[in-house]
C-alpha cells in the first residue's frame, strides 16, 4: 500500500512537470523576443501613459531601456505562447496583465492598484512588453 502511494505522488509530480513545463525564468531563455512593429507602437505608447502618469505625481518621467523591454517582451512572448499568467522572476519589479486591449488601459488597470502603482512609480528605468493569443492580450511592465 506505501508503496503504492510512492508511485501515485511521483506519477502526478511527472503529470504536472508534463502539463506545467519549466519555471516561467527558465522558459524565457528560450523564446525570443524580438517586438513586431505593431507591438514596439504599443510600448511606445505605455512609456507614454507611465511617463505622463509619473509626471501628474510630480517624479521625472521615466526612460525605456531596450534592454528591460527586451525582457519584458520575452515574458509576455512566453505567456501568449503557453497561455501561463504568471510573474518571470527576472529579478526586476514587475507588473503583468491579461485583458485590456489598449496601452492606456493597461496602464490605467495598473494605476488603480496600489501594489501595481507604488511598482510603476518606483523606479525611472522601465521597460514593457506586449502580445496578444486566441485574441487575449498579455501585458508585460518591468521596472528598475
Amino acid at each position: 500500500m506505501r508503496i503504492s502511494r510512492t508511485w501515485s505522488v511521483v506519477a502526478c509530480g511527472l503529470f504536472a512537470l508534463a502539463v506545467f513545463g519549466q519555471e516561467p525564468a527558465n522558459a524565457l531563455q528560450q523564446v525570443p523576443g524580438s517586438a513586431t512593429s505593431k507591438q514596439q507602437v504599443l510600448i511606445k505608447k505605455l512609456h507614454e501613459a507611465h511617463s505622463a502618469a509619473r509626471d501628474e505625481r510630480g517624479l521625472v518621467g521615466s526612460r525605456l531601456v531596450s534592454e528591460i523591454s527586451r525582457d519584458a517582451q520575452k515574458h509576455a512572448d512566453w505567456m501568449a505562447a503557453t497561455g501561463q499568467f504568471v510573474h518571470s522572476e527576472m529579478g526586476y519589479w514587475e507588473v503583468i496583465q491579461t485583458g485590456p486591449q489598449t496601452p492606456q488601459k493597461a496602464i490605467e488597470g495598473w494605476l488603480e492598484s496600489q501594489a501595481h502603482r507604488e511598482i510603476l512609480m518606483s523606479g525611472a528605468e522601465i521597460g514593457f512588453g506586449f502580445a496578444e493569443s486566441n485574441g487575449v492580450a498579455y501585458w508585460v511592465g518591468l521596472v528598475r
